[in-house]
């Protein structure tokens, strides 16, 4: 079988890992092709296992009709059995390109919900086009799911399932423990993320330090903020680092802070749940499908950064129910979010729209 997996951003991130992993995961059982940024992380990375790569600028414009006669142009080239688009902005260009080829949509999280009107509205219409042009949905989170469904933006005939973000086993071996009162924030900064209220919460927790990994359109207002809260000696902006450094960036963490206002199922929660890292969280989208209040991390409803350095503070003070939290956390990867589960659910996605018949 052949495959062509597009997806609009190669850079750092939670559905660029994913892609990676199908790539790596499924090469060996099948031909697979990758449509990206050129000359992004994911493409140089592709491009070193084998994968052949063709690049797309797909953010010279929202409704830059290159790109999806560029699209066009590819799969008809390819001529795969099955394409496998990720994320809103590649679907939508997708959906224009008006190919016969059965498509698969991983929505790696619904971000159009959180935009002011009119914005919203155009968001939801491209949303509800790509949708409906896809032959089968996959959403990383119930969450999203129930909200495609709200929306009323999935048809009584859109195929869709839920398949849930994993991750490779944790290994046996005992993480040693971060640096004490060292508290980590990885992800874009951007207003999703919301980098901001990590800062504001680690202003009201005295003595404690912060580090940064990651960049965006945020990064001029954070040094600004950190300048005006006089931080400049307990936070370090590691700025954009691949894959691997943000994992071993990580290691130094006593604990992960994640602000977001919204998710999907965020690949970096189990990332560090794998690696032994304790996670406080904002209880937003399908966190709550990844943690078990009190069990596996703590999740935090109120977005106040008096609540998120409250919970820091206990997590931090406690060695027994740090201890008690990594254990349940590293049994829950192992027995919910697998790697190899996830690839197996999305090979089944494949075997079971390759088969339809095309422009069906």
């Amino acid at each position: 079988m052949k495959v062509l997996e597009i997806i609009a951003s190669g850079d750092v991130g939670g559905g660029t890992i994913h892609v990676l992993q199908i790539l790596q995961g499924l090469r060996d059982k099948m031909s697979l092709h990758l449509v990206t940024q050129r000359d992004s992380y994911l493409f140089k990375k592709a491009r070193e296992i084998g994968i052949p790569c063709y690049g797309l600028d797909f953010f010279a414009g929202r409704l830059d009709l290159r790109v999806s006669v560029g699209l066009h142009k590819i799969i008809t080239s390819v001529c795969p059995h099955v394409v496998h688009v990720h994320g809103g902005r590649a679907a939508f260009f997708l959906a224009l390109a008006r190919s016969a080829v059965p498509s698969a949509y991983t929505v790696h999280g619904f971000h159009f919900s959180h935009k002011p009107f009119p914005a919203r509205w155009l968001a939801r219409c491209a949303e509800g086009f790509a949708l409906s042009r896809a032959h089968h949905v996959i959403f990383v989170s119930q969450f999203d799911q129930k909200l495609a469904a709200a929306e009323c933006l999935l048809s009584g005939k859109t195929s869709n399932s839920v398949i849930h973000n994993g991750i490779a086993s944790p290994s046996v071996g005992v993480r040693e423990e971060g640096q004490q009162h060292l508290i980590g924030f990885v992800g874009r900064l951007e207003p999703q993320k919301d980098p901001l209220l990590f800062l504001q919460s680690l202003e009201e927790l005295s003595g404690y330090r912060g580090v940064i990994v990651g960049t965006g359109s945020l990064e001029r207002a954070i040094r600004a903020e950190i300048e005006c809260r006089l931080l400049q000696d307990r936070v370090t902006l590691l700025g954009g680092l691949s894959h691997e450094e943000t994992m071993h960036a990580m290691e130094r963490f006593q604990i992960l802070v994640m602000t977001s206002r919204w998710e999907g199922l965020p690949l970096i929660a189990l990332e560090a749940m794998r690696m032994g890292i304790p996670v406080v969280a904002t209880n937003v989208g399908g966190m709550s499908e990844v943690i078990e209040d009190g069990r596996s991390g703590v999740l935090v409803s109120s977005r106040t950064s008096t609540a998120i350095a409250r919970a820091v503070k206990l997590l931090s003070e406690n060695d027994g129910l740090r201890a008690t939290l990594v254990k349940e956390a590293r049994t829950r990867i192992g027995e919910k979010f697998s790697e190899e589960r996830m690839l197996t659910k999305v090979e089944e996605v494949y075997e079971r729209i390759a088969h339809i018949t095309p422009g069906v």
